[in-house]
């Protein structure tokens, strides 16, 4: 990564309880090519509308809400259950705030952190 900054996990590894609700953390993959950081995140089962991206004092925070399968009938097995996601991530100097956007497909969201002009190399020419 350029400057040796890059995105960093800011947050413990564990799943965590609170008021009773399940939070896990979705698995996360992060990208960078010359004009942005890419962050990749698993969050099956959850609708767009489900999902807020908070960005404050250099970090994102991904939450989003997964329902139960609303299904008629006796249960015999169940593995697929209501949980809320929660990844917190420090951001590289450099992000573009006013730029990022975000969008969800078949349960993989993919947040694009634009790099500002002032973080993105460039060729200086000579006179």
């Amino acid at each position: 990564m350029s400057n040796n900054q890059s995105i960093v996990q800011n947050e413990p590894q564990s799943v965590a309880r609170v008021e009773q609700r399940q939070f896990v953390r979705p698995p996360c993959d992060v990208y960078e090519n010359v004009d942005e950081f890419l962050l990749v995140a698993d969050l099956p089962g959850v609708s767009k509308e489900d999902v807020t991206i908070q960005m404050e004092q250099g970090e994102v925070l991904i939450e989003a809400h997964r329902s139960a399968p609303a299904v008629q009938g006796k249960v015999l097995s169940t593995e697929f259950t209501a949980a809320d996601y929660r990844r917190r991530f420090a951001l590289p100097v450099g992000v573009d705030e006013s730029k990022v956007q975000a969008e969800l497909r078949d349960g993989v969201l993919r947040l694009h952190l634009p790099k500002s002009e002032s973080a993105k190399p460039r060729n200086i020419p000579i006179h």
